[in-house]
């Protein structure tokens, strides 16, 4: 096993030996695996890590542990719905070699955390807070934490492409200016939003997609353009817009809107809508069903004139399992034992870009 993973290990670094000129650290707290560092806050608290560096969480069964990010970086992991094993969350299978995911739990962010970025991470059952946040981005991550947006002057959140399971994204002490919130999944009862604080005139709330039994999915917005949703079960009580520009969305319910909003669907049958089941990975049951009433009924999006409504429309759809785009390995086969004295062995990987 520990040959195996120095293997994986090689080839991945091959790979990202050509994406950036600052430093990749790996992170691995598997035993008996070799790496820069096994903790989250042990890579944080060195001096050898520099602003613009990558750490890469390699796939483990135990977290990384609590950090308070006080750099800006790059943070990788696995993606997450990878374990054919766990019936608890169902799997897309054949993404990713290695099936764990890369955990991390209380994420603090500073202000000279800045500019980072998290991709392919799963949050699990801690807090992702800090002192202000400024151009901080998640994506392709899984988010299952008390998700609070600092009682501060921030800007510039970016959350796309997640899969944010009975969390809610509070914005409701600080303020928020430049939040961008598109192509993610709502999931699970807490799975929602309430952010009436956002002020501003360049916040996005786009392309995503709930189904959720949350006593209000979505209780506030404000100053916001809202566009291509696909918004369930809000059980009656209507979403609180203010002075938000609002098109194209389906609602489940009767929501009432201003004058302004234009190319709503409203009390849409939800049944209609998602391929849904009880089979499959929980993503890709949001995948739209045939002849759904979300196909091309949203408005134009950069290029992509009348995408879908939900998730997977638009210009950059969401990726199953949040894949992060690097380059992955998805198939390896090693021989079981060699003869002794043999000076090599033949392994065949397989890998795919994720771009």
């Amino acid at each position: 096993m520990k040959k195996l993973n120095t293997i994986l290990a090689v080839a991945l670094l091959l790979f990202l030996s050509s994406v950036a000129e600052a430093k990749i650290w790996r992170l691995n707290n598997n035993t008996g695996i070799t790496a820069d560092f096994t903790s989250l806050d042990a890579a944080l608290v060195s001096t050898s890590v520099q602003n613009g560096d990558t750490l890469h969480l390699e796939a483990s069964p135990l977290s990384y542990g609590d950090a308070t990010i006080n750099k800006r970086l790059v943070i990788i992991g696995t993606g997450y719905f990878l374990d054919p094993a766990n019936i608890t969350f169902p799997p897309n299978t054949g993404l990713q070699y290695k099936t764990q995911q890369s955990i991390v739990r209380f994420i603090s962010l500073t202000a000279d955390a800045a500019g980072s970025k998290f991709n392919g991470i799963s949050f699990l059952s801690g807090t992702l807070s800090g002192a202000v946040w400024t151009n901080i981005t998640f994506e392709k991550c899984y988010i299952a934490e008390n998700f609070t947006v600092p009682n501060a002057a921030n800007s510039g959140l970016v959350i796309r492409k997640c899969f944010i399971d009975n969390t809610v994204l509070n914005c409701t002490l600080g303020s928020l200016t430049g939040f961008t919130c598109e192509n993610n999944i709502f999931f699970g009862f807490w799975g929602s939003i309430n952010m009436p604080n956002l002020s501003g005139t360049n916040n996005i709330f786009r392309n995503n997609s709930f189904a959720t039994p949350a006593p209000t999915a979505v209780s506030a917005l404000a100053n916001c353009y809202v566009a291509n949703n696909i918004f369930t079960n809000n059980n009656g009580t209507p979403i609180g817009f203010t002075n938000c520009n609002i098109k194209n969305n389906l609602f489940s319910q009767n929501q009432p809107l201003p004058g302004t909003a234009v190319g709503n669907q409203i009390n849409v049958n939800m049944a209609d809508v998602y391929a849904g089941g009880t089979t499959g990975s929980w993503d890709a049951r949001f995948v739209l069903k045939a002849g759904s009433p979300a196909i091309g009924a949203g408005v134009t999006v950069g290029s992509v004139v009348s995408p879908n409504c939900g998730a997977f429309g638009g210009t950059d759809p969401y990726r199953l399992s949040g894949i992060p785009d690097v380059p992955a390995i998805y198939s390896l086969t090693v021989p079981s034992s060699i003869p002794s004295g043999t000076n090599s062995m033949n392994v065949t990987f397989s890998t795919r870009s994720n771009n």
